[in-house]
């Protein structure tokens, strides 16, 4: 029976009154552990995952990226401001001149920042949540309604509404955050304005010139050289845009990385053979029924399983096969015969081809150690046999030349699920003789490449329609609804991704546009001593290279340790994973060619004005 409680705070106390009650006991509790540990209720399970109250690296992951998301906006609105300041640093020196206090002019910033959020942040909570309900419903809309212990996908919704009504508290919350990060942003601009000098406003002069020790050395690449200059001419400037870039790279690699490990197709085809599974788990198949199946021009080869469960009697022993070892007790006792197919899928890649020959000549086995079972802190004693022993099960003599343990890999017939004891794994040549049956349980088909689909179907309809209590799944079906779930994930991912994105770009543009049009009489002057537009070309198009460059290489490392602790989030371990290359180079490349364009818009139009127009230009 499956339930959910209406008081979430006191949800434990509901269970326990529960099993109270009806006498249940705690061991046959089980807990939606991934269910609660999202919803963060409070819970007592005996698993290792339960009720994990340790270190959270998914919401350190959670933490990173939406920090790195209010930075990207935070340097953005620095910037503006910061550049806002500076062309406006005259009319500021102005105001100082005619009795303007500092406090004044730190008003003047600060209302002018408060005004553009009292326009912004209400659209933005607007935008906010119908992007979130959306995101909601198109993120439930993957999963299964009972996950959630409803019956279809309108009571999710219905639940989802009930659940989903406007927090007052959050709303307010998330608006001075944004409110606050904004003031924060403004404060370097508005400090800016106020420690302004009059004189130097007015005349237009307000850099300082240091001059430096410099060693006599060759320059290969002029524009290159003349590009470096200016980046540091305005390093306050140059550090904020590049901050801003590296923001934007950052959690462009980290979510592509967090995408990816929801990307459940790709782990499902690795953990299923064939493209049907053909299951009958009452009167089973027989070898007639294999070789039908092996002879449809369609099949390229058919992986077959055989399966036996045998319990234990109110003695302790088994009724219907005899071990020369004594069973655990609560432990079963489960004989498996795979063919040929099914063990080149199940072991190929494990074990020897020596060895894979023994198990298939039915000279050797593989036994699955069941699972400790823990009671409050006590482990229960449970059957462990290891590698190299031989057993005797129904009067034959094993080898086992491997032990499995854990839930990984465990051999089972349809849905039934984990069932925990000694699982002994054997060729389906002798498992007539350990058992005495000679049925198939399951039978897993691969098909050629091009087969007809349709027809195969029409064939398997009619397979199953001839041995009754038969029922079969295509995966193919199965793959392709999880390959369109992930594109929807991944559609969600890139929205986010494109949205930093923006920030970063938006930045780099109001930059690099700033940066130009400032300098539209330096410019003019440099042409008039003879600097080619093609050179004038190539000193800002190595600047935007250089934003791009130095951005990626910081961004790039800062999003591998993001990717580190998403790995982390699955694991709960922090280790060192695979270097996401492809997602760096993507984001290299769109970084590097943002800043190229961004560059190369303004200042073909600045590049066609007159010299002397230029040089008469008033910034």
């Amino acid at each position: 029976m499956d339930i959910r409680t209406a008081d979430k705070k006191n949800f434990q106390a509901v269970v326990d009154d529960i099993n109270k009650e009806f006498n249940i006991h705690e061991l046959d509790t089980s807990y939606n552990i991934v269910y609660l540990n999202a919803l963060g209720i409070s819970y007592t399970a005996n698993s290792e995952g339960a009720n994990d109250k340790g270190f959270s690296f998914m919401t350190v992951a959670g933490i990173l990226v939406g920090t790195l998301i209010l930075l990207a906006a935070g340097l953005v609105i620095y910037n503006i401001l910061k550049i806002s300041v500076s062309k406006r640093i005259k009319g500021y020196g102005t105001l100082r001149a005619i009795g303007g206090e500092k406090g004044q002019l730190y008003q003047i910033i600060v209302i002018e920042v408060i005004l553009l959020c009292l326009m912004g942040i209400p659209i933005g909570m607007l935008l906010g949540f119908l992007s979130a309900r959306g995101i909601l419903e198109a993120a439930t809309g993957l999963v299964s309604p009972e996950l959630f212990l409803v019956q279809d996908a309108s009571e999710l919704k219905t639940l989802i509404a009930e659940n989903s009504s406007l927090n007052g508290t959050l709303l307010v919350l998330s608006g001075a955050i944004t409110l606050a990060f904004a003031l924060f942003a403004a404060l370097p601009a508005a400090r800016s304005a106020a420690r302004v000098s009059p004189i130097m406003a007015m005349s237009g002069t307000n850099l300082k010139i240091r001059r430096r020790k410099r060693k006599t050395k060759k320059i290969h690449n002029f524009e290159a050289y003349y590009a470096r200059l200016n980046l540091k001419r305005n390093k306050g400037r140059t550090a904020i845009t590049i901050l801003s870039l590296v923001m934007s790279i950052t959690v462009f690699i980290a979510l592509q990385g967090f995408s990816s490990l929801l990307n459940a197709a790709s782990a499902l085809q690795d953990n299923h053979v064939g493209d049907y599974q053909i299951t009958n788990e009452s009167i089973g198949f027989t070898t007639d029924d294999l070789n039908t199946l092996r002879k449809n021009e369609a099949v390229q080869s058919v992986a077959a399983i055989q399966f036996s469960l045998y319990e234990q009697n109110e003695n302790g022993l088994l009724d219907e096969i005899s071990l020369e070892f004594q069973l655990k007790p609560g432990e079963t006792f489960q004989v498996v015969g795979l063919n040929d197919e099914y063990w080149d899928y199940f072991m190929g890649d494990q074990l020897p081809e020596e060895q894979l020959g023994q198990l298939k000549s039915g000279n050797a086995c593989i036994v699955r150690n069941p699972i400790p079972m823990s009671y409050g802190e006590d482990v229960l004693e449970f059957t462990n046999i290891e590698a190299g022993e031989n057993i005797c099960v129904a009067g034959m003599e094993l080898n086992v030349l491997k032990t499995l343990d854990g839930y990984d890999g465990y051999l089972g017939i349809g849905n039934g699920g984990f069932t925990n004891g000694v699982q002994v794994i054997v060729d389906d040549a002798i498992y007539e003789r350990l058992t005495g049956k000679d049925t198939y349980s399951e039978f897993l088909p691969t098909l050629n490449e091009g087969a007809d689909r349709e027809n195969f179907d029409t064939f398997i309809e009619a397979f199953c329609n001839r041995i009754p209590g038969t029922t079969f799944l295509s995966y193919e079906e199965t793959d392709q609804q999880l390959k369109e779930s992930f594109a929807q994930i991944q559609m969600l991912a890139w929205g986010l991704i494109l949205f930093v994105g923006l920030i970063g770009i938006l930045n780099i543009i109001n930059t690099v546009y700033t940066n130009i049009h400032t300098r539209v009489t330096e410019i003019g002057m440099q042409r008039a001593i003879g600097m080619s537009a093609d050179s004038l070309y190539k000193t800002f198009l190595w600047e935007g290279a250089y934003y791009g460059i130095i951005a990626s290489v910081i961004g790039s490392v800062l999003g591998y340790v993001c990717t580190i602790f998403i790995e982390a989030a699955t694991s709960d371990t922090i280790q060192l994973v695979a270097i996401p290359v492809m997602p760096i180079l993507e984001a290299t490349l769109l970084a590097v060619g943002a800043c190229l364009l961004a560059t190369a818009i303004p200042l073909r139009k600045i590049s066609k004005m007159s010299i002397v127009d230029s040089i008469e230009t008033v910034e």
